[in-house]
């Protein structure tokens, strides 16, 4: 059993499209001798007395400009994740790793709508340099190896759910 108190709580989201595709994001702020491993689904911090449902909807529009999504389903559980020793100093407090209640949430709206750039806020920093819709199948082999196993289980989690446009 992980102890709570040394793992930040956080969302993440698994957006998916009418293809279903899902989202991801090239981090900017992670150094890694392969960029091929910086890709990631929109992730951050639960604020103080934030459920994590507003949580999620804000860390999306804050870090990709979407707003036009709906909430498919929740994670059953926390995922927790530690962060190498090496990113530590990165870290926001004393937290050793992170916690996490995912989200599957449905984008039905334009690929316009997407906005790497936060908008009218000088405290939030750009998280992505880029962005694409991609296969799930695809996912896991992008992603930063401390992350891979969450991923691993939030794709398996949210293998049967699909969207089907008539």
């Amino acid at each position: 059993m992980k102890d709570d108190e040394l793992y930040r709580p956080c969302v993440g989201a698994m957006i998916i499209n009418e293809d279903n595709k899902v989202w991801l994001g090239k981090r900017t702020n992670i150094a890694h001798p392969d960029a091929k491993l910086l890709w990631q689904m929109p992730q951050g911090g639960i604020d103080p007395g934030e459920t994590p449902e507003e949580a999620v909807y804000r860390e999306v529009f804050e870090e990709t400009g979407i707003k036009n999504l709906k909430t498919i389903c929740m994670s059953d559980h926390w995922y927790y994740y530690d962060i190498p020793s090496a990113l530590y100093e990165k870290v926001k407090g004393k937290y050793i790793g992170q916690r996490q209640k995912w989200f599957l949430l449905f984008h039905d709206g334009d690929d316009d709508d997407i906005n790497l750039i936060p908008e009218n806020n000088s405290e939030l920093h750009q998280e992505f340099s880029e962005w694409k819709w991609e296969i799930r199948e695809n996912i896991v082999d992008q992603v930063i190896d401390f992350k891979r196993e969450t991923y691993l289980k939030v794709l398996e989690e949210f293998k049967d759910y699909n969207i089907f446009i008539n």
